[in-house]
């Protein structure tokens, strides 16, 4: 039992370097350069680009040479800036797209909620009048004698008070205008980028 025990120890500390996978690479549209170890993760579009790279340990050297300053690049050559700002900017579009993409849906669910919610103040509030009293509504309106006490519409009972739905309203009418005005917001931002 002992034996099968380090025998299989044994093979457990072997095998790691045995299914160590290939690397793979990818630039992007933007010129982005990608890597991963799991070829389903290549996107369709740059699967022809893509391709296998060796896993390489990195070599350490004693004395670095020192770099050019960026300034002293030809001006035919795209100095090493310009990359990673490039990278940055599809990265900070993306995040923006990504946000403005969940604040839309949520704006949807959001506004279908505020919905019900005004017709839930709506039928606390109001009430449906018998014809005497809008008659009797009607002509002490003619007469301007008519106040806002005397509307029928109006639910005078003080048990059903409309003051917990209208809160519930303006509450969400508030999240609704605060997460459109985050979605302008968002499509200015993702204009100036796309300039």
């Amino acid at each position: 039992m002992r034996n099968i025990l380090m025998a299989t120890m044994l093979l457990a500390l072997c095998v790691p370097p045995l299914v160590l996978g290939s690397t793979y690479q990818w630039r992007d549209a933007n010129g982005s350069l990608h890597f991963t170890d799991d070829p389903d993760r290549i996107p369709a579009a740059y699967l022809e680009r893509a391709r296998e790279i060796e896993s390489v340990k990195p070599e350490v050297k004693p004395n670095p040479a020192p770099k050019a300053p960026a300034s002293a690049a030809s001006p035919g050559q795209v100095s090493g800036t310009a990359k990673p700002a490039a990278a940055a900017a599809a990265s900070e579009r993306a995040r923006l797209a990504a946000e403005l993409k969940s604040l839309q849906e949520a704006l949807v669910v959001k506004k279908k909620e505020l919905a019900r919610l005004h017709h839930k103040w709506s039928v606390v509030k109001g009430r449906t009048p018998t014809e005497d009293e809008v008659k009797k509504f009607e002509k002490k309106r003619d007469k301007g004698e008519a106040t806002s006490k005397d509307n029928p519409y109006v639910n005078k009972n003080p048990l059903s008070s409309p003051a917990p739905a209208r809160a519930a309203y303006f509450k969400k009418l508030q999240e609704v205008q605060k997460d459109e005005e985050r979605a302008r917001q968002i499509e200015q931002s993702l204009q100036a980028l796309n300039r």
